[in-house]
């Protein structure tokens, strides 16, 4: 399961700099159109960078706690059935992102097959910016999995509580 965390941190640092490289493109399109000139296909660049930097920091968000999660109703229950119905949450999420993760995998798929490109100046095969977006989201389901199995097993499940185990606190 540490070899996951790595590379789910791997994936949030892959995130970080795909918004960093749509902030260079950002100002660099600025620039140029104040020179009177442009960069070919930028906002789909900006679009594929977006969906890539949502997809691929999915896994290291949930392996932060970082998710919005609703915890009123599992605060209030008592620590038996709150951790049963983290695990049932947990577990039905895995299914969900499951799912959600083949059908993403599925569309790629099918943008490969039928040699889809982008309708922009510069036409990019499309399925070469959607496998990020499949990537993250099995890896996502991937995280939820390892969260319903932690739960499981009685143990942590958020980076910091991983890390104080570890440390033997």
């Amino acid at each position: 399961m540490v070899l996951t965390r790595h590379l789910f941190n791997f994936c949030g640092a892959l995130a970080a700099l795909s918004l960093v490289g749509i902030a260079v493109l950002i100002l660099a399109q600025i620039v140029l159109r104040l020179m009177g000139s442009q960069i070919p296909s930028a906002d789909d660049f900006a679009a594929w960078g977006l969906s890539a930097s949502i997809f691929l920091a999915l896994p290291a968000a949930l392996t932060h706690g970082d998710h919005i999660r609703v915890t009123s109703l599992r605060n209030l229950m008592p620590a038996g059935p709150g951790r049963v119905a983290d695990i049932l949450a947990s577990g039905f999420a895995t299914v969900l992102m499951a799912w959600a993760a083949w059908a993403i995998f599925a569309y790629v798929h099918e943008s490969w097959a039928y040699d889809d490109v982008s309708q922009g100046i510069v036409a990019v095969p499309l399925w070469i910016p959607q496998s990020a977006m499949a990537f993250g989201a099995i890896l996502f389901a991937l995280a939820f999995a390892e969260r319903t199995l932690r739960l499981i097993m009685g143990l942590p499940v958020e980076r910091d509580d991983v890390a104080e185990q570890a440390r033997g606190e």
